[in-house]
C-alpha cells in the first residue's frame, strides 16, 4: 500500500467533521480485500479516482462506517488544473483563482480556475446540473473567449473534458445520497490559434451557449478578469539544437527544444521519417526516450508540433519523465549491421541506426 498510500502526502483532512466508530478486524480486512482487488483493474483509474477512493478507504478504516459522514467529506474535494496539467506535486501554481458564482434563474455556475499559454485555455468549474445532463451537451459548456478585447479563435474542434458528478469524487458505484448529484465540476481544455499574451492579460469568459441552453442571459455568464500568465513564461526556456539526422535522400531536422511546466515541445522537419512504427509511408522511423532511457508519450511526430507531457498523471501508474536530456533514436525495419535491436509492439526487430542517435541536453 505504500505507492497508494503515498498519494495522500498533500491532502488535508478535518478529522473533526467526522464521528469516530470502532471497526473491527473482520471489517477491517473485508474493506482492505476489496480495495486490493479493485485497485488491479489499473486500464480503468484515472489519478483523481485513485485519490478519492484511497480517501474514502482511510477514512472508512480510520473512522468507522459511519457513511453519511465518510461521503460528505470525500464529496469536498475536486479536481484542479493544476492536477490537470501534472505539475501540482511541486507547489507551482499557474492558473488564476477565480471562486466567483453567478446566478440566473435556477442555474449557478462558480468559475474556481483559469489558465493559458499560447496555444491553449484551461478552464475549471462547477455547475449545479447533474453529470449525465452535461455530458449530452458537452459542446455547449465551451464558453467565447475574449483576450485583452479580441475573441479569439479555436484552432480544431478538439475539448478535452472532465466532467465528474459526485459519486465520481466519492469512489462509490452505489452512493445513495443523491442531493450532491445536483453539482458537478467541469475542467475544459480547449486548442487555440496563437494567443495575444503578453504578462497580464484582460480576459472575458462568456458562456454563450450555456445560457442559451438553461433560457439565461448571456450576459448574466459572462466571467471578466485579469489573467498573470508571468509565472508560466517565467518557468519556459528554449533550447537551440539545430541538428539534422540525414540518410540518402531522408532527413530528420531538429531546430528548438521548448520546456514548459508541464511539457517538453520539439520544433523541426521531418521527410521520410516517422515516429509510428506502423507508418508503412515512413523509410526510418525514431524512438524519443529521456535521461532514463524510458520512451516518452509523443502526441505528434516532429514537424507536425511535436510534444510530450513531462508527467503522465491521468492514469495509474504515474510517470515523471526525467528531462535533463532527451535521445532522438533512429531505426530501422531493414536488417544492417548494427550492435543494438529492439522489438516493436508488433513483434518486429527495431535496428538502432546507433551512429545517427542524437542526444540533447536540457538542463
Amino acid at each position: 500500500m505504500k505507492d497508494e498510500y503515498s498519494l495522500l502526502n498533500n491532502v488535508e483532512i478535518d478529522f473533526s467533521q467526522y464521528v469516530i466508530e470502532e471497526v473491527n478486524e473482520l471489517e477491517k480486512k473485508k474493506l482492505m480485500r476489496q480495495f486490493t482487488k479493485s485497485r488491479r483493474k489499473t486500464l480503468f483509474w484515472n489519478k483523481r479516482k485513485a485519490i478519492i477512493a484511497i480517501i474514502a478507504l482511510f477514512l472508512i478504516i480510520n473512522l468507522g462506517i459511519h457513511g453519511d459522514k465518510v461521503l460528505a467529506g470525500a464529496a469536498s474535494f475536486k479536481d484542479s488544473i493544476n492536477k490537470w496539467l501534472g505539475i501540482n506535486t511541486n507547489g507551482e501554481n499557474y492558473s488564476t483563482e477565480i471562486e466567483k458564482t453567478l446566478e440566473g434563474k435556477d442555474i449557478k455556475l462558480t468559475l474556481n480556475e483559469f489558465f493559458t499559454d499560447n496555444s491553449r485555455i484551461i478552464i475549471n468549474f462547477n455547475i449545479n446540473k447533474k453529470k449525465n445532463d452535461l455530458v449530452d451537451i458537452n459542446h455547449k459548456v465551451v464558453p467565447d473567449i475574449y483576450i485583452n478585447g479580441k475573441k479569439i479563435e479555436r484552432s480544431s474542434d478538439y475539448v478535452g473534458y472532465s466532467i465528474s458528478g459526485y459519486k465520481d469524487f466519492v469512489g462509490y458505484d452505489k452512493a445513495e445520497n443523491n442531493e450532491f448529484e445536483k453539482e458537478t465540476n467541469v475542467i475544459l481544455e480547449v486548442e487555440m490559434k496563437e494567443l495575444p499574451l503578453t504578462e497580464k492579460e484582460d480576459v472575458k469568459l462568456v458562456f454563450s451557449s450555456l445560457a442559451e441552453e438553461y433560457g439565461v442571459n448571456s450576459s448574466d455568464f459572462t466571467y471578466t478578469f485579469v489573467y498573470d500568465a508571468t509565472s508560466y513564461k517565467n518557468d519556459t526556456k528554449v533550447v537551440k539544437v539545430d541538428e539534422n539526422i540525414t540518410i540518402g535522400d531522408n532527413e530528420l531536422s531538429l531546430d528548438n527544444v521548448t520546456i514548459t511546466p508541464d511539457k517538453v515541445l520539439i520544433s523541426g522537419d521531418s521527410k521520410g521519417f516517422s515516429a509510428h512504427e506502423n507508418n508503412k509511408d515512413a523509410n526510418y522511423h525514431y524512438d524519443i526516450v529521456d535521461a532514463n532511457d524510458d520512451s516518452v508519450p509523443l502526441r505528434a511526430e516532429i514537424g507536425n508540433g511535436a510534444y510530450f507531457y513531462r508527467n503522465y498523471v491521468h492514469e495509474l501508474p504515474e510517470k515523471h519523465f526525467n528531462i535533463n536530456s532527451i535521445k532522438i533514436i533512429p531505426y530501422t525495419f531493414n536488417k544492417i549491421n548494427t550492435n543494438t535491436t529492439s522489438v516493436s509492439n508488433d513483434g518486429r526487430i527495431k535496428y538502432i541506426i546507433e551512429d545517427k542517435i542524437v542526444t540533447i541536453n536540457l538542463k
